[in-house]
C-alpha cells in the first residue's frame, strides 16, 4: 500500500509542478469585453492582446504584477471572461515578483 501511496503522490507532485510550470510560460489572462484575448508570456514578462490572429497591443509589464494589468483592463474595457488558469496565474505572478528569491 505504501508503494501505491508514494507512486500517487510523486504523480500528484509530478502534476503540480507541470501546472507552475507551464503557469510560469504563459497563460491566458482573459477576454475583455470588447473581443480582445489577453496572454501573458512570462519569458518577456509582457501581455499580448490579439483579436483572433491580428496583434492588437504589446504590454511589456517591467516586473509590475500581472493584477495591475487585469485592473487597468477593468476599467478601461471590462472583462468578458477570465481564462481557465488565470487566478492562478495572477496568484503565482504575485507570489513571484513580490517575494523573489535572493
Amino acid at each position: 500500500m505504501s508503494a501505491t501511496n508514494s507512486a500517487t503522490q510523486e504523480r500528484t507532485v509530478s502534476l503540480a509542478e507541470q501546472l507552475t510550470n507551464a503557469l510560469a510560460r504563459s497563460f491566458t489572462l482573459g477576454i475583455d469585453a470588447e473581443g480582445f484575448t489577453h496572454h501573458y508570456f512570462r519569458p518577456a514578462d509582457a501581455v499580448v492582446v490579439f483579436d483572433g490572429r491580428t496583434l492588437d497591443h504589446y504590454q511589456p509589464l517591467d516586473g509590475r504584477p500581472l493584477r495591475e494589468w487585469k485592473a487597468f483592463v477593468s476599467q478601461k474595457r471590462g472583462w468578458a471572461s477570465m481564462g481557465q488558469l488565470a487566478h492562478l496565474g495572477l496568484r503565482v505572478d504575485t507570489e513571484r515578483k513580490e517575494n523573489p528569491r535572493a
